[in-house]
């Protein structure tokens, strides 16, 4: 039987690339890199309904998967997501509680498919704009041995793949410069009550992006059309119990601890 095409060809990965990523002469082609995330959201959404996890697609078709034209706002693009949230009611809930920033899909805790130049990801993503989300993680972390346990079987579950990294934006003078990664270690070293310690104490919500997840090499066999969205499944199946650990909710609500009501004081722009 002949091996089964891999979903995205190297094209697909190129348009992210350096002076590609910024031309909107390429719109059409990151179009079609978002027609194939369509179409895989089409393969594993009614599986994520039948399991019955809280999370859910943008409210809004067009933003089921992130920008893929340039534009005013978007000068450059150098990934894209196919992501899964929260409810649109529980944000606007939040939008309301904290700020307005939380209309906004990053600012909440997310499980994504991801592809830029280099490859392909699973992961959770709870980026720097997260920061409620960010702090709740954090403060249930610091919340006592019960919780940290209860993380660290979490994490054991997960296998041999999955890495952890922090990363944030260079700015200078509110303009972004770059991206730099703070830290990243194989996620199973977090099973090490001191190792999750120093992360814990490295993090810094709303400043670092946390990522939690798997990297493909784009020639991995598990990309290939037909096998893509069962390797989807399973690793969110991995990553849903740390993702509703994580994501802050009113009955998830580690951060009343603190009565912390006000942005991180680590976060910036």
């Amino acid at each position: 039987m002949p091996k089964s095409a891999l979903l995205f060809s190297p094209a697909d990965y190129a348009v992210f690339g350096p002076g590609l990523a910024s031309n909107p002469e390429f719109d059409g082609e990151r179009e079609r890199v978002r027609d194939k995330l369509v179409a895989l959201h089409k393969s594993i959404y009614p599986e994520i309904r039948k399991a019955k996890w809280d999370m859910h697609p943008h409210w809004m078709t067009q933003w089921l998967v992130s920008a893929s034209r340039i534009s005013p706002a978007t000068g450059w693009i150098d990934f894209m997501t196919l992501r899964y949230s929260k409810s649109e009611t529980v944000i606007k809930m939040m939008k309301e509680q904290f700020i307005d920033d939380f209309g906004h899909f990053y600012a909440n805790a997310m499980l994504a498919a991801r592809i830029d130049k280099d490859g392909f990801s699973i992961e959770l993503l709870v980026s720097e704009k997260a920061w409620v989300d960010g702090q709740n993680l954090k403060q249930r972390l610091q919340d006592g041995n019960a919780q940290r346990g209860q993380f660290r079987s979490l994490i054991a579950e997960l296998g041999g793949e999955h890495t952890l990294s922090l990363a944030q934006f260079v700015r200078e003078d509110g303009r972004i410069k770059g991206y730099e990664e703070v830290m990243r270690a194989k996620a199973s070293r977090l099973v090490n009550a001191g190792v999750l310690n120093a992360t814990i104490d490295k993090y810094l919500p709303g400043r670092h992006d946390f990522h939690l997840g798997i990297r493909y090499r784009p020639d991995d066999a598990r990309l290939a059309s037909d096998r893509i969205a069962d390797e989807v499944l399973d690793r969110f199946a991995q990553l849903y119990p740390i993702y509703t650990f994580a994501s802050w909710s009113p009955k998830n609500d580690f951060r009343k601890k603190q009565n912390a009501n006000q942005k991180s004081t680590g976060r910036s722009r």
